[in-house]
């Protein structure tokens, strides 16, 4: 059902799965498109820490952690419950992949940055 609540996920207090969030990735183009269950579920991980997601970031592909970045920032856009501002998931997707030295190329940071107002994307607060 749309817009239930599940009180079995507030409690999950671990990291996403590097499968869900290989899932994720798969609605890069229409997040809307996911079922209700794994849009609550992505939107609660939107409360944990960025070190929270780092051990899930290790176990996917580049392409996967890019199509993640672009289901959350689509998602921010299009979906009530993912206003996510300098915690959004895709930051912390594009700071993973520069820290182990695998840069996304100029065109996918620009076509990321066309899909979004949020001024975070794609690598956080410039004064941290």
């Amino acid at each position: 059902m749309i817009g239930q609540w599940d009180p079995s996920l507030t409690n999950e207090s671990t990291s996403p799965t590097a499968s869900f969030l290989q899932t994720l990735a798969g609605y890069c183009e229409q997040p809307q498109a996911a079922d209700e269950v794994n849009l609550q579920r992505a939107s609660q991980y939107l409360a944990l820490s960025e070190a929270e997601w780092q051990p899930s970031f290790a176990d996917m592909s580049d392409t996967d952690l890019i199509n993640l970045a672009f289901f959350y920032v689509r998602a921010e856009s299009q979906l009530s419950g993912f206003e996510a501002g300098a915690r959004n998931p895709a930051i912390w997707v594009f700071r993973y992949l520069r820290s182990a030295g695998r840069k996304p190329e100029k065109d996918i940071v620009k076509a990321l940055k066309a899909e979004t107002d949020n001024r975070f994307i794609p690598y956080g607060n410039a004064l941290l």
